[in-house]
C-alpha cells in the first residue's frame, strides 16, 4: 500500500517544478550510473582492471539516487503504508490520523536535515579517494532529501486544511499532540531517565521500545520508513543522550546505502522496464501456449510458465502479473475459463520471479547478511525452490482444470510456426543465460551482470523498434520510483539495524527462541510461520530488511546454510505478496480482470496451501536450495 496523499500537480506550479526537476534529474543520474556500469564492465572484460573512479562515482550516486528518490516518492505519495487504522475509522477519525501522520513525516524531514547539516561540517575536510569530493558535501543531500520531504507533508497539510470536511481542529489537534509526545520525550530523555529505565534490563527494554514503536507506526499507516528510522531513534534514546544521538542519525542512514552490492537493485528494475517496452510478454506467451499445449487447461498453464519466464527478466512479481495477466484474462474470458480461478492462478505464480534469478530479494537478502551467502551462489539456488513454487501452482490447476472438464488445446502448431515461435523467443530469454551464464564464468561478477541485462535490454529495444526517447524518459523515472522506495527503506532500516546491533537485540530474540527448543527444525518451522504471518501484513522489502538481521544469527549458530535460509526467507514473504490486507501482487491481478478480492480467496487457497507444502519441503530437505550451488562449486 502506499501513503494516501494528493496527486501532484493539482494546482500548485510551484510543486509540479519541483517534481519535475527532481524527476528528470533522477532519471539523468541513472542514465549516467547506466554508462558507468557499461565502462566498468568493459575496462574488466577487456583490461582486466575494473576503474575505480567508477566504482567510487556510482557508490555515491546510489546514494543519491535512493535519498532523493525518497524524497521524490514523499512527493508523489509512493512510499509503503498498511492503512489498517486509518480503513475502519470514519470520515474524521482518518482525517486525524493521516494529519498526524503528515506531522511525524514531516518531523522526520527535519531530524533527516539536522543530521545532514551536523555530518557536512564534521566531515567538510574529508575527502573521497579517488573523485576528491569532500564527504561533507556528498552528505548534504541528506539535506535535500529532508527538505523535499518536509516540503511534501507541509503541502499536504495545505491541501487537508482546503478540503470542505477539513476543521482546524482535525489539524491542530494532531500537531499539539505531537509536540507534547515530542517535548516529554525529549525532556525524559535527557534528564537520563530512560537510560536509567534501560539500564536495569538493557536488552529487553530495547526490544520492548524498538518493536512497540514500529508496530504503533505501522498501526497508524505511517510510511514503513519513517517508523523503521523512529523506532531506531526512541531505542537510542534509552542508552544515550539525544544530544549524542542526533548528529549520528544523519551518517547512519547515509551510510545505510554506503555498498556495491545495492547497485544490482536499480540497474535490474531498469533491465526489466525496459524488455516491458519491447512488446516482450507476448513472445513469451505464444512459447507457453506451445509449450503446455497438451495438457487440459493449457491457457493456466502457459500463464504460469510465463510469469515464471517473465518473471526472470523483470525479477518482479507486480510486473509479471500485470504483463502476463494483461495478456491471458481477455483470452481466458473469451474461451469460457473459471475467471476467479485464472485470476488466482495468475497472482500466485507471478511471485515465483523473484526466486529465479535475477532477483532483486536475493541481492537485498546477501547484502543484509554482509555477504555471507554471495549473490551467485543464492541465485543458483533459487532455480529449484522457484520451480517448485509454480509447480504446485500448475498441481492445483491441472486438477481443477480436469475437474472442470477443460480439454487440451485442440490447435495443433506445424514445424514453421513452432521454429517461428522459438525463434521470436529467443533474444528475450538470452538475457538470462548471458547475464547468469557472464556471472558463472567469471566475466563480470553479479553487480556488473545488472549492468549487461541493462545495456543487453536496450540494444534489444532498439532493434525492436520499441523505444522513443519519451518512453526511455517514462522508463528511467518508474526505475526511479521503484529504486527510490526500496533503496530509501533500506537506508532507514539501517538505522533500525545498527540500533540492533548495538542494543543486542538478536542476540535477546535468539535467546527467547531457544527457551522453546533448541532443535533447529522446530526454530525453523517457528520462524516460517511467524514470516507467514508477517507477509500477510507487510510487504516483502520491508520484512526483509527487519526479520533477516534478527533472524539470521539465530539459524546460523543452529548450523543452517545461509544460503539455504536466504531461500527460506524469501520463499516466505513471496507467498505474502498474494494475501490481502497487503497483497499487491493479488490485487493487481484481481484489477486485471475486474473480480473481487472475495471471490479470489476459495480458488486461492488450496493453491496456497500446496505452495505451502513446497515451503515446508524446500525448509526440511535442505539440497532442494543447496545440490545447485554445491554442484557449480558455490
Amino acid at each position: 500500500m502506499t501513503t494516501p496523499q494528493p496527486a501532484i500537480g493539482t494546482g500548485r506550479t510551484f510543486t509540479a517544478l519541483i517534481s519535475k526537476g527532481l524527476g528528470y534529474s533522477l532519471a539523468a543520474l541513472l542514465a549516467l550510473m547506466s554508462l558507468a556500469i557499461f565502462y566498468q564492465v568493459l575496462s574488466r572484460y577487456f583490461f582486466n582492471a575494473p576503474s575505480m573512479l567508477t566504482q567510487e562515482f556510482l557508490r555515491y550516486a546510489l546514494i543519491w539516487l535512493g535519498l532523493l528518490g525518497g524524497g521524490y516518492c514523499f512527493l508523489l505519495g509512493r512510499h509503503l503504508n498498511l492503512p489498517l487504522l486509518m480503513d475502519v475509522l470514519p470520515r474524521r477519525g482518518e482525517h486525524f490520523v493521516q494529519a498526524l501522520n503528515h506531522y511525524l513525516t514531516l518531523t522526520f524531514g527535519l531530524i533527516l536535515v539536522w543530521g545532514g547539516y551536523d555530518s557536512f561540517f564534521f566531515n567538510a575536510l574529508m575527502r573521497t579517494p579517488m573523485l576528491q569530493v569532500p564527504v561533507g558535501t556528498l552528505q548534504l543531500v541528506l539535506v535535500l532529501a529532508g527538505l523535499i520531504t518536509a516540503y511534501s507533508q507541509l503541502r499536504s497539510l495545505a491541501l487537508m486544511w482546503k478540503q470542505p470536511e477539513t476543521t482546524s481542529l482535525l489539524l491542530v489537534l494532531p500537531f499539539v499532540l505531537l509536540s507534547v509526545i515530542v517535548a516529554t520525550v525529549w525532556a525524559i530523555a535527557d534528564a537520563g531517565l530512560f537510560q536509567q529505565w534501560g539500564a536495569k534490563n538493557p536488552a529487553l527494554s530495547s526490544l520492548v521500545v524498538m518493536f512497540g514503536t514500529f508496530f504503533v507506526f505501522l498501526i497508524i499507516g505511517s510510511p514503513i520508513a519513517v517508523g523503521l528510522a523512529f523506532s531506531g531513534i526512541l531505542t537510542l534514546f534509552l542508552h544515550v543522550n539525544p544530544a549524542t544521538v542526533m548528529p549520528t542519525i544523519g551518517e547512519t542512514i547515509f551510510s545505510g546505502l554506503d555498498s556495491f552490492g545495492f547497485l544490482a537493485l536499480p540497474f535490474f528494475v531498469l533491465a526489466g522496464n525496459l524488455m516491458n517496452e519491447t512488446g516482450l510478454a507476448r513472445r513469451l506467451i505464444d512459447l507457453a501456449m506451445m509449450l503446455g499445449q497438451r495438457i487440459p487447461g493449457s491457457l493456466w498453464q502457459a500463464n504460469i510458465l510465463s510469469n515464471m519466464l517473465f518473471g526472470t527478466l523483470s525479477g518482479s512479481g507486480i510486473a509479471a502479473a500485470s504483463a502476463i495477466g494483461g495478456i491471458t484474462s481477455p483470452v481466458a474470458r473469451e474461451k469460457g475459463y473459471d475467471m476467479p480461478m485464472t485470476t488466482a492462478i495468475n497472482a500466485a505464480s507471478a511471485p515465483a520471479g523473484m526466486l529465479i534469478p535475477p532477483s532483486g530479494a536475493l541481492i537485498v537478502y546477501s547484502i543484509i547478511t554482509g555477504g555471507s551467502a554471495s549473490i551467485i551462489a543464492l541465485f543458483v539456488a533459487g532455480y529449484l525452490p522457484g520451480l517448485i513454487m509454480s509447480g504446485c501452482v500448475m498441481l492445483v490447476a491441472l486438477w481443477y482444470a480436469k475437474r472442470k472438464g477443460y480439454a487440451a488445446e485442440s490447435h495443433r502448431y506445424g514445424r514453421s510456426e513452432v521454429g517461428r515461435i522459438i525463434l521470436r523467443a529467443i533474444p528475450s530469454l538470452l538475457m538470462v543465460v548471458l547475464v547468469i551464464g557472464g556471472i558463472l564464468g567469471g566475466a563480470f561478477t553479479a553487480i556488473e551482470g545488472s549492468g549487461v541485462a541493462v545495456l543487453y535490454s536496450f540494444i534489444l529495444a532498439l532493434l525492436y523498434r520499441t523505444l522513443s526517447v519519451k518512453s526511455l524518459m517514462k522508463v528511467l523515472l518508474d526505475t526511479a520510483v521503484v529504486s527510490g522506495v526500496i533503496l530509501f527503506l533500506i537506508a532507514c532500516s539501517g538505522l533500525m539495524s545498527w540500533t540492533m546491533t548495538f542494543t543486542s537485540i538478536p542476540e535477546t530474540i535468539g535467546h527467547l527462541l531457544t527457551l522453546v527448543s533448541d532443535n533447529k527444525y522446530i526454530i525453523l518451522l517457528m520462524i516460517n510461520a511467524i514470516l507467514l504471518i508477517v507477509g500477510v501484513f507487510m510487504d516483502m522489502s520491508p520484512a526483509m530488511l527487519i526479520f533477516t538481521p534478527i533472524f539470521f544469527p539465530v539459524v546460523t549458530e543452529l548450523g543452517v546454510d545461509p544460503i539455504h535460509f536466504g531461500i527460506i526467507i524469501v520463499y516466505n514473504l513471496a507467498l505474502g505478496l498474494v494475501t490481502p490486507p497487503v497483497g499487491t501482487v493479488l490485487f493487481v491481478s484481481c484489477s486485471i480482470t475486474g473480480e473481487k478480492i472475495t471471490r479470489i480467496i476459495s480458488p486461492l487457497l488450496p493453491i496456497f496451501a500446496m505452495q505451502v507444502v513446497g515451503l515446508l519441503l524446500v525448509t526440511f530437505y535442505p539440497p532442494i536450495s543447496l545440490a545447485l550451488p554445491r554442484l557449480l562449486g558455490f
